[in-house]
């Protein structure tokens, strides 16, 4: 049976940086951390951009403004079809003290855009940075 799905990611900008994110994915391999920019997939019959401002305020407890879509993707995996927005987003300055993390990520860290490869290993998400402003 084929499916598809929409992915929403939100690389959150500030200035010259950008906001990391370090998720537990399992703790029964030596580095149980990844980095990653904010990642979530739309549910049926919601729109993108109402779950990428939710998934901000979820993970972040903060609002998130949706500055521009950045660039889509498309991911076929098996008889499955991964489409996804990559949306460019703020958070306000006054907000951003406020960030406090779900209990499923450890830390966050504001990096500059030529330190991303250093913490992110996914070879698909560099790929799709790559020759993109930001």
């Amino acid at each position: 049976m084929k499916n598809t799905y929409v992915r929403v990611k939100g690389i959150i900008k500030k200035g010259d940086t950008y906001l990391l994110l370090k998720r537990w994915v399992d703790d029964r391999i030596p580095e149980p951390y990844i980095w990653e920019f904010i990642d979530a997939e739309v549910p049926h019959g919601d729109s993108p951009d109402d779950t990428m401002r939710s998934a901000i305020t979820e993970l972040l407890s903060v609002n998130a403004k949706i500055e521009k879509i950045e660039y889509t993707w498309s991911q076929l995996l098996g008889e499955t079809h991964c489409i996804g927005i990559a949306y460019i987003c703020s958070i306000p300055e006054n907000e951003e003290s406020h960030i406090v993390l779900t209990e499923d990520y450890g830390s966050y860290e504001w990096v500059k855009r030529d330190q991303i490869p250093l913490y992110i290993d996914n070879q698909y998400v560099l790929a799709d940075l790559e020759g993109k402003e930001l």
